[in-house]
């Protein structure tokens, strides 16, 4: 078995909150002298996420199964960059189709298998998804990034993997 892994960096989020704004004001020897203090908290914080490319043929079912018993689930993609960045990481050499995070739930909307709400990022191929014979309602995306759906009801649809571990 072979994987492959790399750490994918995300830009750092900052958020200011703003408690309280003051105003005094003194008077000294006739003079009005105002005085603003303003009082902040800041939180930072690096949010990452390391992608395993799999080399193992398995059902969407099984590959999301191997993903949380060894990473954390399957590939949750949020922007574009980080697509890029997960295509790069799986290498040239590579020029098939692997099964990502995403499936259509209950609701028959597609959400991520980690139940993160996600940004609403997509990458769709041309045309899809197209839910053929209205049985495709997994993911895989191709070697130049795109997205497909494809049926992951039966035993046969088996094909690589990418899982993530991280936030």
């Amino acid at each position: 078995m072979n994987t492959f892994s790399t750490a994918i960096e995300r830009k750092y989020f900052c958020a200011f909150y703003f408690y309280f704004l003051t105003c005094q004001y003194k008077i000294r020897q006739n003079r009005v002298k105002l005085a603003f203090h303003l009082t902040f908290h800041s939180h930072c914080s690096c949010l990452s996420h390391q992608y395993h490319f799999v080399n193992i043929n398995l059902t969407w079912t099984d590959a999301q199964a191997y993903c949380r018993e060894n990473y954390t689930d399957l590939a949750t993609i949020d922007n574009m960059g980080e697509m890029k960045r997960l295509t790069e990481s799986v290498g040239s050499d590579y020029t098939g189709k692997a099964w990502i995070g995403l499936k259509k739930g209950t609701s028959w909307r597609w959400q991520w298998s980690s139940a993160e709400g996600g940004t609403g990022y997509t990458n769709w191929d041309l045309g899809q998804p197209d839910n053929s014979n209205n049985i495709e309602h997994c993911t895989e995306v191709k070697d130049n990034g795109a997205w497909n759906d494809r049926s992951c009801l039966s035993s046969t649809q088996t094909l690589y993997f990418i899982c993530y571990t991280g936030e």
